[in-house]
């Protein structure tokens, strides 16, 4: 098989895929949704044939006369983890939506634009050229728009508007950077930049703060987060799944190659990033301990460990020579997250299938007998806090061995309260997951839970098992998977593998460390404080829904300033431009009447002279004259008329251009 065709066959199969499905599901949905699950369980089993080729060898399509430049395709072994992860956990995730949606509406729209992601997402991870992966990225955005407002309740359409208006702002920021990195470079191709940018001065931190800014938006970085908390409770689970496991990864992937392709690790830009992830990481982690909505809890836990990633990213540039071991944990806890939170996702898409409910103040003790769907959740929590054993150790032990490394380098009290953070950070993991954890699975409680609206089936367990049985699997052979990421240290410099003992004394009593500080958190915080009443008569409080809210203080009152602001600029312009138009037209008339005036005056004098001497036929002169004057007079008419029409092209074009900005602005505010 030629692998540019694979290449290309997992970029356009899900697209054409998508439509396909969609006219199945107008006949019959039992056979849309088997078409679907082959499609992806197809793509998966591609991706997986493409890996020996992409182990010998970078696979590159370049194909003429699309998107202006060209569609450019390359699939290298770091390419390669991002796609992988991307289709195992969307095969996964189509199962389990067919069981999830049964009882939805709109299922036939769902999956059209579910697979319309899947072909985006694996459209902006082999793309190398940043058009091509701004192309993707739009689709991908707009494309999951729709998923999340999928309910079509009052909710989701809120969520929904929040996350267009944070995707469409970002999407603005990041092609102001591109128009920038274009017109001082004069390419997009990713692997030329490196080289292009490091010529152009100190403008290229701008340009690299506003592409950063653009992927930050859906990476969800702080403060472009706030689409988190809103989009995943009010999507399905499914879609949660993958905006929370695959779709931030997108933003990270741009941030990533950004920082340590384009900017080749710039200190400057490293450091900025760091510091924002210990930001995430912490806030994120903070926020989650005092939701109540298991969603919610998930979706400010998906922001604090995109925080361990985005510190993982700045290490790499902070530890230059020896940043092998961030690229690792980084890499290795991407791969990580995916798989682990995709399966919190699903437990909690089951929760939902059954009682159409997520506030643990009301599903108290529901799982207390469920003891499948018990197991898998602690597996995942076990996962998520880096209990060894399980794969979350692993990415978080390369990227904490990763800090230590460069206290050691650089020491000073910097260094020493980034290991604090981190430390702090992961106790709050722990301690929001055993919330939910002793909430759900464990407590008794009086709420009233039997009216169960459906059954947990097979279909929807089958999926949650094997990602368990990964999260096992990578944990118990966290080694095995770092020979598969000595491949992808390639586009970062040369850098030799690097043994790990995983399982050492150090590692093992760090891990149980932080493990029995999130416990003794959980124990003195959340149930001291938070968790109010006795007995079997228990509910949560959530003090932090009056905390300061960057949505309502800064974000709508900026976009009504701009809005305003906006409004009485592009009124000003407008009026301007319709007055000066006015002005040269009323000119160009008088200009034209008087020079029509004074030609018939000195040619009616001239042709009496001539009746007089030659007998001249005046009348008829007079009838030349004054069609020559009228063609005088439609010629000046028609050069007015284009200056008209030249102005009025200006108008309307800012026209258009405050009506996209008013929508959008609209759209946010509302």
């Amino acid at each position: 098989m030629n692998p540019k065709n694979l290449l290309l066959f997992i970029l356009v199969f899900p697209l054409i895929g998508a439509f396909i499905g969609f006219v199945l599901g107008i006949k019959s949905e039992k056979y849309r949704d088997i078409f679907n699950i082959i499609m992806t369980g197809s793509v998966l089993g591609i991706v997986t044939l493409l890996y020996k080729y992409v182990a010998v060898q970078t696979i590159q399509i370049w194909i003429p006369d699309i998107m202006g430049v060209g569609l450019y395709l390359k699939l290298d072994i770091f390419r390669y983890i991002f796609v992988w992860v991307t289709t195992f956990v969307w095969f996964l995730t189509t199962i389990y939506s067919t069981q999830y949606l049964t009882s939805y509406k709109n299922r036939n729209r769902y999956y059209l634009f579910f697979m319309i992601t899947l072909s985006s997402t694996i459209g902006i991870f082999i793309s190398e050229n940043l058009l091509n992966l701004f192309t993707f990225f739009e689709i991908m955005s707009l494309a999951s728009y729709v998923l999340v407002i999928h309910d079509e309740d009052d909710y989701s359409h809120e969520a929904g508007q929040t996350y267009i208006s944070m995707a469409v702002g970002g999407s603005l920021i990041l092609l102001m950077g591109l128009f920038l990195l274009y017109e001082y470079t004069n390419t997009l191709e990713i692997s030329k930049l490196q080289v292009a940018v490091q010529n152009i001065g100190n403008i290229k931190y701008l340009i690299s703060m506003f592409i950063i800014a653009g992927f930050g938006v859906k990476a969800g970085m702080v403060p472009f987060h706030i689409w988190l908390p809103k989009a995943h409770p009010a999507a399905p689970a499914p879609a949660s799944a993958i905006l929370s496991g695959i779709l931030v990864k997108t933003g990270i992937f741009g941030i990533l190659i950004t920082a340590q392709m384009i900017m080749n690790g710039d200190l400057i830009v490293s450091t900025a990033i760091m510091i924002l992830g210990f930001i995430n990481m912490f806030i994120g982690g903070l926020l989650a301990i005092y939701q109540r909505n298991i969603k919610r809890i998930l979706a400010y836990s998906s922001m604090s460990q995109v925080g361990y990633i985005l510190v993982g990213i700045g290490l790499m540039g902070i530890l230059k020579g020896h940043k092998a071991i961030a690229i690792y944990g980084t890499l290795y806890h991407i791969a990580n997250h995916a798989i682990f939170k995709t399966l919190l996702f699903m437990v909690a898409g089951v929760i939902y299938m059954v009682l159409h409910e997520l506030s643990i103040n009301k599903i108290g003790g529901f799982g207390r007998n469920k003891k499948a769907l018990k197991l898998v959740f602690f597996i995942g929590l076990c996962a998520i806090i880096g209990m060894p054993g399980f794969n979350g150790f692993a990415s978080k032990t390369l990227l904490h061995e990763a800090l230590s490394e460069a206290h050691h380098i650089y020491g000073g009290i910097w260094f020493t309260i980034a290991e604090v953070i981190f430390t702090v950070s992961s106790s709050f993991t722990i301690a929001y997951l055993l919330k939910i954890f002793f909430a759900v699975f464990i407590e008794e409680s009086n709420h009233d839970i039997k009216n169960e609206k459906m059954k947990i089936t097979k279909k929807a367990i089958l999926p949650m098992a094997i990602l368990s049985l990964a999260i096992i699997y990578i944990g118990i052979k966290p080694n095995m998977f770092l020979n598969i990421f000595d491949g992808a240290l390639k586009p970062f410099g040369e850098f030799h593998h690097i043994e790990t003992d995983f399982y050492s004394f150090k590692n093992i009593k760090s891990s149980l460390f932080t493990i029995s500080l999130g416990v003794l958190m959980y124990i003195g915080v959340v149930r001291r404080y938070l968790r109010k009443g006795s007995g079997m008569n228990w509910w949560y409080e959530n003090s932090a829904l009056n905390w300061f809210s960057l949505e309502k203080r800064i974000y709508i009152p900026v976009g009504k300033s701009v809005f305003y602001i906006s409004s009485v600029i592009l009124n000003i312009i407008d009026v301007g431009l319709v007055k000066t138009v006015e002005f040269f037209n009323n000119a160009l008339r008088e200009l034209s009447r008087v020079e029509v005036d004074c030609q018939k005056s000195i040619v009616g004098k001239f042709t009496d002279v001539l009746a007089v001497v030659a007998k001249f036929d005046k009348k008829n002169y007079d009838e030349n004259v004054s069609e020559s004057s009228s063609q005088g007079m439609r010629s000046i008419k028609d050069q007015v008329g284009q200056l008209i029409e030249m102005a009025s092209s200006i108008t309307y074009s800012i026209f258009i251009f405050g009506i996209v900005l008013v929508i959008c602005l609209f759209v946010m505010i509302n």
